[in-house]
């Protein structure tokens, strides 16, 4: 019974540091930033899961995801490479559990071409805002470092044929390159919102897909076939 209460939970704990985020209190944001990432990482110890290696692994990666979490809301690049890092780990513990539930077609395996692009386009666009700007060039190598395993985490999940992880790594992605972009080459008023959103859902669909899909029960497949 409770297990069905969180995902409420989860989009009233996420609405809440939004609304921190715009009355700018950082206690709160601590308090709900991580808060929420605790209420997802429940749900996905709660379920039924796919295997329990996938969701061990998937655990490990929400895990980091807490503590880059921490390290972002800290001011300074050295947070902010810790931060990369933190969340880094967290991709790599995804890849390895995506890549236990591979099941590569053809087009899955072709996708791997637009995310490459998307990828290169992004750290074209990333370059000369970093090396414009004093100080952020020494960030470079972990920014790259950084996209190309991102863009190996959501090829595995298209390759798993998951699409709560296919989804969920999509839009981690996007969640990442906008708060880079806003960072780095054009501060945008409503980034963080954006960065938020697309983040809490990202990692609410990377939980979901720990759970086992719903089998039909044989006399509704009885049922159906007659």
């Amino acid at each position: 019974m409770y297990r069905k209460l969180l995902p409420a939970a989860i989009l009233c704990s996420g609405a809440a540091y939004l609304i921190a985020m715009a009355a700018e209190n950082l206690l709160l944001r601590w308090i709900l930033k991580p808060g929420t990432m605790l209420l997802i990482i429940a749900l996905a110890l709660t379920a039924v899961p796919f295997s329990r290696v996938y969701r061990r692994l998937m655990l490990a990666g929400l895990g980091f995801s807490v503590v880059g979490d921490a390290l972002l809301l800290l001011p300074g690049n050295q947070w902010f490479a810790l931060g990369v890092g933190s969340f880094l780990i967290a991709h790599v513990f995804y890849i390895l559990a995506l890549l236990t539930r591979r099941r590569p077609t053809l087009a899955r395996l072709l996708s791997l071409l637009p995310i490459v692009a998307y990828g290169v386009g992004l750290l074209t666009g990333l370059h000369d805002g970093m090396f414009a700007s004093p100080g952020n060039g020494s960030l470079w190598i972990p920014i790259v470092v950084y996209v190309a395993v991102i863009s190996v985490m959501v090829w595995t999940a298209v390759l798993s044929g998951s699409r709560s992880a296919a989804i969920g790594s999509i839009l981690f992605f996007l969640s990442d390159s906008l708060l880079a972009w806003n960072k780095f080459v054009t501060p945008m008023a409503w980034a963080g919102y954006g960065v938020m959103v697309t983040y809490y859902l990202a990692q609410y669909l990377m939980a979901r897909s720990v759970e086992a899909p719903r089998l039909i029960p044989s006399s509704v497949r009885v049922a159906e076939s007659r």
